[in-house]
């Protein structure tokens, strides 16, 4: 096969992944539905609002006990941030993990004779989806905050500098997670296992780091700590490269996981074993 048609035949299986993950998940009982909606979409959106309300009623409070500082459009979409991209790379990872096990693993095997394209595909299609949906909350909270809560979010504006930004960078970011969890899923191919070590190494690991020796100074090399302030969301880190620089090297190390997961999940496939139908049920005389 020329390396031409050998391209083209590689597209066209991760366009078929692409296209077999649509139809998997856009039935009501999927898993999306189920459970990356309510905790990507629905629960940013409730805490992001819900503190604005709260804040919102202290600053009218006629006290000098309590006050409330005003909200800068750096810190508007925080939780957009924390909870859309990871929910989308764990949704990732969870397609990548069951799909190498049990039955599955055979239908992917048979349908995508070079393994990296379902993986490939994977992080295209939940990548592509996530970076959607987070644009568009971002464009709804930083255009709803400062109508519905004038007195905190005043100075929360879509079109300053840090909200363009968010608009390009927060989409970036969270299609960058996304390749992570596939890779992380190729790497370890166990769904429970891959997404409990998701969870631990976003909100509790590059966290708890700075407790070690040096741990201020290893956290500024953290993945997602660089990811989230390379959108321009304010952190207390001091990378040692720009805002931008950051962005850039979360999306090394995603797109470095991925190439170890698809290369794990490769030297999976026993050589020599050529990939067999997946049964079909026959009619019985």
């Amino acid at each position: 096969m020329s390396p031409g048609s050998a391209a083209v035949d590689a597209a066209a299986q991760v366009g078929r992944g692409v296209h077999a993950e649509r139809v998997r998940t856009t039935g009501l009982r999927s898993f999306l539905i189920l459970c990356a909606l309510p905790a990507g979409v629905v629960l940013p959106l409730i805490i992001t609002f819900g503190i604005a309300a709260v804040a919102e009623r202290i600053s009218r409070l006629n006290s000098s006990a309590i006050s409330v500082s005003a909200a800068t459009s750096s810190n508007s979409v925080y939780w957009i941030i924390t909870f859309t991209a990871v929910v989308g790379a764990l949704a990732a990872a969870y397609a990548q993990a069951t799909s190498m096990r049990g039955p599955a693993r055979d239908v992917d095997r048979y349908l995508y004779p070079r393994s990296w394209t379902s993986a490939a595909a994977r992080w295209i299609y939940y990548g592509l989806l996530t970076a959607v949906v987070s644009a568009v909350l971002v464009a709804v909270v930083m255009s709803a905050l400062p109508v519905a809560f004038p007195t905190v979010y005043g100075d929360v504006a879509l079109t300053s500098p840090a909200g363009i930004r968010f608009l390009i960078t927060v989409p970036i970011y969270a299609f960058f997670a996304c390749g992570l969890g596939v890779g992380l899923a190729g790497l370890i191919g166990h769904p429970a296992g891959t997404l409990a070590i998701l969870l631990f190494w976003v909100f509790v690991m590059e966290d708890a780091i700075i407790f070690v020796p040096n741990g201020s100074k290893i956290q500024s090399f953290m993945p997602f700590l660089n990811g989230v302030w390379g959108t321009g969301q304010d952190l207390v880190i001091t990378p040692p490269w720009g805002v931008t620089g950051a962005l850039v090297w979360f999306g090394a190390i995603c797109a470095a996981v991925f190439v170890l997961g698809a290369a794990a999940v490769a030297l999976r496939r026993r050589p020599g074993r050529p990939a067999r139908s997946p049964r079909l049920p026959q009619n019985s005389r």
